[in-house]
């Protein structure tokens, strides 16, 4: 049993091993997390434990569905089913990246499968790809893992990015270079060792729900779970007032 995982509500951290694990990459749009916000809402999961104590990342509290939420790392789940979504709400600070990613890996190891969700910035999406939004990023030889080989069924990753851009742009090593994607890349490196792989969905920042609606459906599909969405109560107000003023209002420049 990982030291690093803190549980409430009568979780038993033995239950990582075998469980698939949704974790969200800190990235475009917060697309990811917004994502894992429909997940833990739709499927009614509640907090099941605090993974670390919250030092990697910025400080922050508030109210939410589930009582007082944090910025730190939350595990949700529910008291008897194998799938668990990792939330975080706040930024990771710079200065503890590597801290924060081994703090990730070192909780989840042993676990089934881990699944990074993740956004791209669709600036470096080309023309092909706009009618494949959603792709899969999966090692050269995944595991043959139920869970994977429903991820290989999306359409792989396809980078077509300048090799200029980044020492690392150009190659075609795994994971590969992720513009706009946050620490993606890192976990999926830190996780490397056990099944996993990554959901990615190129998106451009604003009103992102609908994003956030289309890479949570394809999560669900590639879980084998049927479930209808549902937006928590703390969405309310999330990009702005509910009543969008119009395009002549003056919220016109941020939401319109």
């Amino acid at each position: 049993m990982s030291t690093t995982v803190y549980p409430v509500n009568g979780f038993d951290p033995a239950r990582l091993s075998g469980a698939t694990v949704v974790i969200p990459a800190v990235s475009l749009g917060n697309v990811p997390q917004l994502a894992c916000d429909l997940l833990v809402s739709s499927l009614s999961l509640h907090r099941v434990a605090f993974i670390g104590t919250g030092d990697t990342v910025a400080p922050f509290a508030g109210s939410g569905d589930d009582g007082i939420v944090t910025g730190g790392l939350e595990l949700y789940g529910t008291s008897t089913g194998d799938l668990l979504v990792l939330l975080q709400r706040a930024p990771t600070l710079k200065a503890k990246k590597e801290e924060h990613v081994a703090l990730i890996a070192s909780a989840l190891k042993g676990a089934g499968v881990a699944i990074v969700l993740a956004s791209l910035d669709a600036a470096n999406q080309d023309d092909a790809q706009l009618l494949t939004p959603i792709q899969a990023i999966l090692p050269p030889s995944p595991p043959t893992q139920p869970t994977l080989t429903n991820l290989a069924k999306l359409p792989p990753l396809r980078l077509t990015l300048d090799p200029t851009a980044s020492p690392s742009a150009g190659s075609t090593s795994y994971p590969p270079f992720l513009p706009g994607a946050g620490l993606t890349r890192r976990l999926l490196s830190a996780l490397a060792d056990q099944p996993s792989g990554a959901i990615a969905e190129w998106v451009v920042e604003g009103d992102n729900r609908g994003d956030a609606h289309a890479l949570a459906s394809a999560l669900l599909s590639v879980l084998d779970i049927d479930a209808e969405l549902r937006e928590p109560a703390s969405w309310a107000g999330l990009f702005g007032p509910e009543e969008w003023s119009g395009g002549s209002g003056l919220n016109a420049e941020i939401y319109g």
